[in-house]
């Protein structure tokens, strides 16, 4: 209610008065807001440099000049500085245009393993425009044709020791013309007369020689390719994923953070994945930008060479997949080592154990990081960092996760007919994501929906199968899993690794956790087994640690350690004892393999008395 006229009213913040006179306005007239124009629009004032990998080459060299890479042949090692290294790429660059005739978006084959040499093929190739296409011989040879042809491979870079993979293989791949070889010149010389007729061999370091070692690197639009990795094919054929230099640098960026790898300055880092598995998981990308040493370890994964090479160079930190560190464990336990000096593993590919996780850091003082990723998406995407401030059983629970989103990546969980569901832990359906280093789609693939799904966001038109990518976009993972409502992932399993059995669901990868969780199992597998009363029953592929028998008993002792962690209806009542387990050549469990093993009956099944049913 308004005072009297002229009289006060208090200021309702401060209390103090303040005189409201009220006037007579009742005969004036109505009064007109004032023209409003439309403010000028406003430009960002900010420059627009594209992203290269050129421009991280020039910066590792320069700034980090210093930093190295260790390359291990055998018992030997070599370093190579950064400044060397990028010396050395812009002269393989000057090859590429100079000898080959390689211009720019034509792709570069490379056979090679974990060396200097391949980061200078990788930075040179790329740098210049060329697109760098990692081989990965560990293929069935009919995908490596399938690969080199479905790529357009012209000139592939090999390393001699991989020469007997490769050159069988060359009568079916017509549009390779030019081999480079790496090595000494005996090694070129036997690789050129086992080569066949058409093809020209030139030796690596023979092209380098005299070549400048600077490069006018070209002005490259960034959404540009840079690099082509394909899928290992468990599925079908390998599909082809192309990188451009602004997935690359985003993605490289991204797992510098303390949040993901924490790749950094002063740390030197032992990359047991492979240059064929997605560059490396771009270590060594991010390395160039951070001035990371970097530890190769040539061709030999074996824990006996891995374990050499880790007490020589004395890394901090190393990436690899599950496989590599179990193997590694075992090897320990015969042959302890005088010192650790690995503070963390980053580990992926396929679901890391908690048991190895607890292994590694309770008799090594070691951390297992997880991580979770794909080809399609660049590859790494989650890792498992717990909160600050967190401890105990929360801890443990956030680093058996495969960890926490990145902001460069945006996810959801969705049901069977595609709905997306609340991120929570109680939340179970497909994990589907898109961002600024996942794939829109797949290089060549059918032509099935040219307008496609992909097209929303890569802004043209798609050539892919439509299974793959959502209408709205969408990379379908094909996990299974949950997302927390601060974005941790939890994968359960594959869509196609889910065991049916009487109209419930069986994780596959959570029985393999719970029976390797045994002390008796150095490495497990579970797939699903016909079941007439069942559908589907669950079968446990076990390696047993050296020294356990192989024997009903000791599959009735597994099985009890599961059943202390699991409903008695869960847990396996069939299981098979081998000596090794199939894997696919990124170290993921071949289950396809086992499939074929089982219809063809090469397992010998030790039958249990079956638990309760759900």
């Amino acid at each position: 209610m308004l005072p009297p006229s002229g009289g006060p009213t208090a200021n309702q913040r401060t209390g103090m008065p303040i005189l409201v006179t009220m006037e007579d306005h009742s005969h004036d007239a109505p009064s007109t807001p004032p023209a409003v124009t439309a403010p000028a629009p406003v430009a960002s004032t900010m420059q627009v440099v594209p992203f290269s990998l050129a421009r991280i080459l020039e910066y590792g060299r320069r700034v980090h000049a210093a930093s190295t890479v260790t390359t291990y042949r055998g018992m030997s090692s070599e370093q190579c500085t950064f400044a060397a290294l990028g010396s050395r790429a812009a002269a393989f660059a000057h090859t590429l245009h100079d000898l080959v005739g390689t211009a720019v978006g034509e792709r570069v084959g490379t056979m090679m393993p974990n060396t200097a040499e391949h980061l200078e093929v990788l930075f040179g190739a790329g740098s210049m425009g060329a697109v760098f296409q990692p081989l990965n011989p560990f293929l069935m040879p009919d995908q490596i044709i399938h690969v080199i042809n479905h790529a357009d491979d012209r000139v592939i870079v090999l390393d001699p020791d991989l020469a007997e993979v490769l050159l069988p293989l060359l009568p079916d791949c017509p549009g390779v013309h030019t081999l480079i070889v790496t090595g000494d010149d005996e090694e070129v010389q036997a690789v050129k007369t086992a080569t066949p007729d058409g093809i020209r061999v030139l030796g690596y370091e023979a092209s380098l020689d005299g070549r400048p070692t600077t490069y006018a690197w070209p002005d490259l639009p960034e959404t540009a390719p840079v690099a082509m990795c394909y899928s290992t094919g468990t599925t079908g054929a390998p599909k082809g994923v192309v990188f451009s230099h602004r997935s690359v640098w985003t993605h490289a960026t991204t797992i510098r953070s303390v949040d993901s790898l924490a790749v950094r300055n002063g740390e030197r880092f032992l990359c047991c994945v492979p240059v064929f598995h997605v560059l490396s998981w771009s270590v060594p990308i991010a390395a160039m930008m951070a001035g990371t040493r970097l530890i190769m370890p040539g061709g030999d994964a074996s824990p006996e060479h891995l374990s050499y090479v880790i007490g020589d160079a004395m890394p901090l930190r190393a990436h690899g997949a599950p496989t590599v560190w179990t193997q590694l464990m075992v090897h320990y336990e015969k042959n302890p080592p005088e010192k650790m000096s690995l503070r963390e593993i980053i580990s992926g590919g396929s679901t890391v154990p908690p048991a190895l996780i607890d292994a590694w850091e309770e008799r090594y003082g070691v951390d297992m990081t997880h991580t979770w990723g794909m080809t399609e998406t660049g590859p790494v995407g989650t890792v498992a960092r717990p909160p600050a401030g967190v401890g105990g059983a929360a801890r443990q629970n956030y680093r058996e996760s495969q960890g926490r989103f990145p902001v460069g990546m945006m996810y959801r969980v969705v049901d069977e007919d595609g709905v997306p569901l609340t991120a929570n832990d109680r939340s179970t359906g497909e994990i589907q994501v898109r961002g600024n280093y996942v794939t829109a789609s797949y290089y060549h693939s059918p032509a099935e929906d040219a307008e496609g799904p992909a097209a929303v966001f890569r802004g043209g038109a798609v050539e892919d199968a439509t299974d793959r990518f959502t209408e709205d976009g969408w990379l379908r993972t094909g996990d299974v899993g949950t997302i927390t409502r601060d974005g941790f992932l939890t994968v359960h399993d594959r869509q196609t690794d889910i065991i049916r059995s009487g109209g419930e669901w069986i994780y596959s990868a959570t029985l393999e956790n719970l029976v390797m969780a045994s002390p008796m199992v150095a490495e497990a597998a579970v797939i699903g087994m016909p079941d007439p009363d069942w559908g589907e029953r669950p079968l446990a592929v076990v390696v047993v640690v050296p020294g356990t028998p192989t024997t009903r008993e000791t599959a009735a002792a597994i099985s009890e350690t599961v059943a202390a962690r699991a409903p008695r209806w869960m847990v396996p009542e069939y299981w098979t004892f081998v000596d090794t387990l199939d894997h696919t050549s990124v170290g993921k469990f071949d289950k396809k393999d086992m499939r074929t093993h089982l219809r063809r009956g090469e397992f010998r099944i030790i039958r249990l008395p079956r638990g309760d049913k759900p």
